[in-house]
């Protein structure tokens, strides 16, 4: 039957009909179906260094998988070379093709860094990458590593892991540095670019006379990288391999800020969370100490956190008592600080399942309620609710703030609860200083200022009864790729993974 036939437009008719439809297409490509394996996790890396290039050392199709599979639009990959693998160089082998591609990609775009990422077909066939790479540096004006993604196991983030170890292995650990004597660099992830949260933690380190060697990455350079050897600390967000690397081959000591060690050595839920007034008061003290700075930073500690202490006191007032549900994974330090009442506490196991044992879900668990009843909070816990549970625990109890990503705020906001997305806050605020929990109040108070909206737009579609923050196409096909995925996904899983009050976790948390 012809499209006239049934009162319709045609294509021609109304162009814009192919470009939604391309766009639609592609959408769960990047959503759902982003592999986040060696590769991307390597192409994260050096997208975080400006002036490095990534060489994809496999058949093309490995190239251009993260182009057709990004995991946003925005993160394309423009340079990426390829050495684009046939079946002949499968038998006899690749590595003068190696060789030759590290030249002509330093001839195209002349970077200060190319790091060579191997790929399933070149593990496979034993290529030697190493001499392949150190023959190709000889006639190049720049620097050259390569990531196999063997060097540190399946630690995560997959990938990211390997290529900063290959990079602390290869280009940083070297004998005859000229040290910065007393500097400390300040590194957080890669795949979050912004020296903007360290700014206070850098300036606070700074009143200590602790010197700041360098912040990365923002903007960071190979020459950048090169001169973290001159530090004597490295500050680090997470577990980092190459820091563990970098202490072992040249005695740079590391402060891992977050991480569940701390609580496993003393069970005190307190110290896992570097961020509010207590947490950030125990990590500089802690860095001083390292640095030997003790004396200076208790002065400097103090008059920072009674000035924030002043202005949170007048700034916090009207949020005294209200009553807020939380997911777990939200620092409940910076909530303690801005005087919120923590009623609700929503877990949800699913999205762990994929890399955690269940007796560490369990002691996740049991470490949140504990530093809940440290903060005198009472919260009912909600473990994998379904939508229609959620919902009625909330009216039960009172909620007067929901937290919640903004693209399921409809789903509260019908129902006549007010939400606050804090996931904007968490990437560019949340970090080792006072001045985020007055941030946060701010955040809340603007939440609680805006008029309740209980005929949102999207109220308009229909949602899956399951998956509630997606349509039914998409839920389907959501559920599909989590069946793929996951050994321990069933029936049941599917009513609790609706990804209501979700706030991605922290590395440290998982």
């Amino acid at each position: 039957m012809q499209p006239d036939e049934l009162d319709l437009i045609t294509r021609d008719e109304a162009p814009i009909l192919e470009t939604m439809r391309s766009i639609y297409s592609a959408i769960p490509m990047h959503h759902l179906a982003a592999i986040h394996g060696k590769i991307a996790g390597a192409m994260v890396v050096a997208n975080a260094i400006k002036d490095a290039l990534p060489l994809i050392h496999g058949p093309v199709g490995c190239a251009f998988q993260r182009k057709l599979n990004p995991f946003t639009l925005s993160s394309t990959f423009y340079d990426s070379p390829c050495t684009n693998l046939n079946n002949v160089d499968v038998v006899y082998g690749a590595e003068e093709k190696l060789s030759r591609a590290i030249v002509e990609s330093y001839e195209k775009y002349s970077p200060g860094l190319i790091i060579v990422i191997t790929t399933c077909t070149t593990d496979l066939i034993g290529d030697d990458i190493p001499s392949a790479v150190l023959k190709a540096k000889e006639k190049v004006g720049c620097e050259v590593i390569y990531s196999t993604g063997d060097s540190v196991g399946k630690s995560r983030p997959v990938g990211i892991q390997d290529s900063l170890y290959a990079m602390a292995d290869q280009l940083i650990c070297r004998e005859d540095v000229e040290r910065n004597e007393g500097s400390v660099n300040l590194i957080n992830s890669p795949t979050q670019r912004n020296a903007n949260k360290l700014l206070e933690m850098a300036d606070l380190l700074s009143q200590m006379n602790i010197k700041i060697n360098k912040v990365c990455f923002d903007h960071t350079t190979t020459k950048d990288m090169l001169d973290l050897a001159k530090a004597d600390l490295n500050v680090i967000g997470y577990r980092m391999s190459w820091a563990e690397l970098m202490k072992k081959r040249m005695g740079t000591e590391y402060c891992q800020i977050t991480g569940w060690h701390r609580y496993n050595q003393k069970k005190d839920p307190e110290t896992i969370s570097p961020y509010g007034l207590a947490g950030s008061t125990r990590v500089l003290k802690e860095i001083a100490q390292i640095m030997g700075k003790e004396g200076e930073a208790e002065s400097v500690i103090e008059k920072s956190r009674t000035a924030v202490q002043l202005k949170l006191q007048s700034a916090s007032k009207e949020l005294q008592g209200l009553k807020v549900a939380v997911p777990v994974g939200f620092s409940l330090n910076l909530l303690k600080d801005i005087g919120v009442d923590v009623a609700a506490l929503i877990y949800r196991t699913q999205t762990l399942t994929h890399g955690v044992t269940d007796r560490a879900i369990q002691e996740i668990e049991r470490a949140n309620l504990g530093l809940a009843e440290i903060y005198d909070y009472h919260p009912e816990l909600l473990i994998n609710p379904t939508p229609k549970e959620e919902l009625e625990s909330f009216k039960r109890l009172k909620i007067d703030l929901v937290v919640a990503p903004v693209k399921i705020a409809h789903f509260y906001n019908r129902e006549g609860f007010r939400t606050v997305d804090v996931n904007e806050f968490a990437q560019t605020e949340m970090s080792v200083g006072f001045l985020p929990s007055l941030k946060l109040c701010r955040v809340f108070r603007e939440a609680m200022g805006k008029v309740r909206v209980r005929s949102p737009l999207l109220d308009l579609m229909e949602f899956d009864e399951g998956i509630s923050n997606l349509t039914p196409h998409w839920a389907r096909i959501a559920l599909s790729f989590h069946h793929l995925r996951s050994t321990k996904f069933s029936q049941s899983s599917y009513y609790h993974f609706h990804g209501l009050a979700g706030v991605a976790l922290n590395e440290h948390n998982i």
